[in-house]
């Protein structure tokens, strides 16, 4: 038999595709990466907190503080503790809070209002700073660059306490007067009496809709950029959104979805404030941070060898810029975005908290103030999950932006 047969011969191994085996490797690293963080947080948190929960249990006495640390459960060795709470989280039970409620029912009340202004927020932002990044870049006009930097200087460098005065002061007002010119009544709990769904459903029904509408948006630019229609990639984004809200409308939630935004009571509803408000501080704290790293990605592609010739081809300096250019100039700024994620956050979470919008925030805050151990884990879990998630959303697509990445 002559080696052209024996290896036509030989059985060819079967190839996944590369997303599948570089979904499973960066699932492996996720997990362990979470482990790894929960294990350090929780020892940190089991150790640091009855230390400080101490000095006002120690007012009624040495014997009052160990009644309490038994009654709560704080009196067992820690591996024991955290053999529970593994066990816990695997079973999908995050432990009780220190108040009796389940600490997965406090979370799901106020987590939906902080992944819709986070996951919403933060994506918007990319695209405008992406977009901002892309054209000031490329023109260098000197009065559109300056202006642009001026304005990512100072959103990117904004004390976000001094920020959600800002938004206070100037948007507050004018939100509630929209609201009261739509015909909506002044207590929330007055539209939510007969309503027949939850409020957390109309969230999830919410962020669902505008995520997705926003990832079709950029879908249709990223398309009409090739297709060279410039209308088609303006309007691609602002169209898909207005299509969601006219969808939540038509299938019965506007109402619901309109109130969410725009909060009024303060006792009755499980978001005090306005989630619109604090999801344009999420939009203004982000986008800057974007815009710069695309700004510098653009600049450092923009005199390669493969846009020369791209140029000497007559490609138009739309193509140029929009085909090779931004793609390139892309998986960088994904990855450089990820890194400013937990100032993200952490500006999240102080804009939630001082516009008085009830989400995770609120949780963390009070559990802090209380030293509730069980929600503050909890608040911390949830954190976590949403990180590995996004880190491994961002791999995938630099992965997809540069292949020579995807055997890594």
């Amino acid at each position: 038999m002559s080696l052209v047969e024996t290896s036509e011969a030989a059985p060819r191994r079967a190839r996944f595709p590369w997303i599948v085996v570089f979904l499973s490797r960066r699932a492996a690293w996720a997990l362990i990466t979470l482990a790894i963080y929960l294990m350090v947080v929780f020892v940190f948190i089991q150790v640091w907190v009855p230390f400080n929960f101490a000095t006002p249990a120690l007012q009624g006495g040495i014997e009052a503080y160990r009644a309490a640390l038994e009654s709560l459960g704080l009196d067992r060795p820690l591996s024991e503790r955290l053999f529970e709470f593994v066990g816990g989280l695997i079973r999908g039970d995050l432990g009780t809070s220190f108040t009796g409620q389940p600490v997965w029912d406090l979370i799901s009340d106020t987590a939906p209002v902080t992944i819709f202004v986070f996951a919403v927020g933060a994506l918007l932002a990319f695209v405008a700073g992406e977009a901002m990044g892309r054209f000031g870049a490329w023109h260098r006009h000197p009065v559109t660059g300056s202006a642009l930097s001026t304005i990512g200087v100072l959103f990117t460098t904004i004390f976000p306490p001094f920020l959600v005065f800002l938004i206070a002061f100037f948007l507050r007002d004018p939100f509630w007067e929209l609201r009261e010119a739509i015909g909506l009544p002044v207590d929330s709990l007055d539209v939510w009496r007969d309503a027949a769904v939850e409020q957390n459903e109309v969230l999830l029904l919410m962020s669902l809709a505008f995520l997705g509408a926003v990832v079709a948006g950029v879908l249709v630019r990223t398309w009409a950029h090739r297709q060279r229609a410039r209308w088609v990639a303006a309007m691609a984004i602002p169209v898909t959104i207005i299509a969601a809200a006219a969808g939540i409308w038509l299938a019965g939630f506007g109402v619901e979805a309109i109130d969410l935004l725009y909060r009024s009571d303060i006792s009755q509803t499980v978001a005090t404030g306005s989630p619109l408000l604090v999801l344009v501080g999420v939009v203004l704290i982000t986008f800057g941070q974007v815009m710069f790293i695309m700004r510098v990605g653009i600049e450092d592609q923009r005199n390669e060898d493969y846009v020369l010739t791209a140029r000497a081809k007559g490609l138009a300096e739309s193509a140029v810029r929009d085909r090779h250019v931004a793609r390139n100039a892309l998986a960088p700024t994904i990855a450089g975005s990820f890194l400013a994620l937990p100032t993200v956050i952490a500006g999240m979470v102080i804009i939630e908290f001082g516009l008085e919008v009830r989400g995770l925030s609120w949780a963390f805050f009070n559990a802090v103030e209380t030293q509730d151990i069980p929600t503050i884990m909890g608040v911390l879990v949830i954190l976590g999950v949403m990180g590995i998630l996004l880190r491994v959303a961002a791999d995938v697509a630099i992965a997809h932006l540069d292949p020579r990445l995807r055997r890594t």
